[in-house]
């Protein structure tokens, strides 16, 4: 009798060290997997319609460690790379160049792109304002410190883009464009 007592409470003891384990190692996983998450900031890039209509927003992962002046380089860099996803076009030439990227303390940003009007000469207006917005909302949705944009083309100040909209100005967030 004694040893089936001893048995029993071997069996039991070790039931409950298995269960205990198991959950010990389940939340070290699933601090793991909350913490490689923690890292990652899901925002919004806006690309074109198929149709150049309107923007479409799509879902983008960033290092969630970056700071504002590091993720807004990364977002210019994924709109200049173009959409992964057939249904939406790419707005920038590939071609372009960020010459650099600056944010004020009064929330302006100043984006300065090496663009040669060859590259964007076939731009009309709807796309010339898709391009401007794909970058400010891009900008702006993802960057609360950042309340406008302005486009600077090779260092200077540039009327328009590919000669149809203003460029002189800066540019707040307009989610009308977005469909």
């Amino acid at each position: 009798m004694k040893f089936k007592q001893r048995v029993i409470i071997f069996f039991t003891f070790l039931t409950i060290f298995t269960l205990l384990g198991n959950s010990l190692a389940d939340n070290g996983t699933k601090e793991n997997q909350t913490a490689v998450f923690e890292d990652l900031f899901e925002g919004f890039v806006y690309y074109a319609d198929k149709q150049k209509t309107g923007l479409k927003s799509v879902k983008k992962r960033f290092a969630g460690t970056l700071d504002s002046h590091e993720l807004g380089m990364e977002i210019l860099k994924t709109l200049i790379e173009g959409p992964q996803l057939v249904h939406l076009e790419a707005i920038w030439p590939k071609d372009t160049k960020i010459n650099s990227f600056f944010i004020s303390d009064d929330g302006k940003a100043y984006v300065d792109l090496n663009l040669e009007q060859s590259m964007i000469e076939n731009m009309d207006t709807r796309s010339e304002l898709l391009a401007i917005y794909s970058m400010v909302n891009s900008l702006t949705v993802n960057i609360p410190k950042i309340k406008m944009v302005k486009i600077l083309i090779q260092g200077k100040d540039a009327l328009t883009l590919a000669g149809h909209i203003d460029l002189e100005c800066f540019y707040k967030t307009n989610m009308l464009i977005v469909t």
